[in-house]
């Protein structure tokens, strides 16, 4: 990964059906004052004015095409292909970058080739940011929003996100890069986008990952934060039955 400091960002756009935010979320890309990036958008053929809104700013645009896939991820993992940049970023259709100089910003830091960059997220209708520095434990209540995080490219050389979850296979990378791999995770204080937290990811539920969750847990965590998970289920079953 080269050393300079302004590294090339790959920042991604996956979206089916989107009108209404699609915009707002290239504009935010647009808007940034780092200079070293590329857009890579790839559509799920929407049917509502998603692709013609998207063509108004094509010069702007690395890498555009529509075409049938399996759900988020499974395009997300098409997207790494067209990938050219030394870290990858994921962007929701209904997210934003934060503000203008937030690529500036992540990147006044050289970071080392093992990282991963995440900050945090400002949750749109709740009106709260989030994550903070996410320590081992917390790692067992929730995920980090792929929104927040910038991934070192040459990772997915060895990692994709898993298609047998549909809503959360990014909690699912997550946690084995933070628990089984040789990266580490890089905390910078910054909020890095806009969430909305009433999309998919915020509203429906990946009953595949729910099914065999403990089992994957039991085989992820080292013994001291599976006991944990097993003893803060254990907590909320007594208080709920309180």
């Amino acid at each position: 990964m080269p050393a300079d400091s302004n590294p090339k960002v790959s920042i991604v756009i996956v979206v089916l059906n989107a009108v209404k935010t699609i915009e707002a979320a290239i504009i935010s890309v647009m808007n940034q004052d780092y200079p070293n990036y590329e857009l890579i958008i790839l559509d799920g053929i929407s049917t509502d004015g998603t692709i013609e809104a998207i063509k108004k700013y094509q010069n702007n645009i690395k890498y555009f095409n529509s075409e049938k896939d399996s759900g988020i991820y499974d395009a997300m993992n098409k997207s790494i292909k067209r990938c050219t940049g030394d870290w990858i970023y994921f962007l929701g259709a209904d997210d934003k970058l934060h503000n203008n100089e937030v690529l500036s910003s992540v990147f006044a830091t050289t970071y080392k080739e093992n990282s991963i960059i995440y900050g945090n997220a400002y949750y749109t209708h709740r009106q709260k940011v989030r994550f903070g520095n996410i320590s081992r434990y917390a790692m067992s209540k929730h995920n980090i929003n792929h929104q927040t995080i910038f991934y070192p490219r040459q990772l997915f050389n060895n990692y994709k996100y898993d298609l047998r979850f549909k809503v959360v296979a990014d909690y699912y990378l997550n946690l084995q890069l933070y628990f089984n791999s040789n990266y580490h995770f890089k905390f910078v204080n910054l909020i890095i986008s806009d969430f909305n937290d009433r999309g998919t990811s915020g509203t429906v539920a990946d009953h595949q990952f729910d099914h065999i969750k403990e089992s994957l847990f039991k085989k992820i965590f080292p013994t001291d934060v599976f006991v944990f998970y097993k003893l803060r289920r254990l907590f909320i079953r007594i208080r709920n039955k309180a």
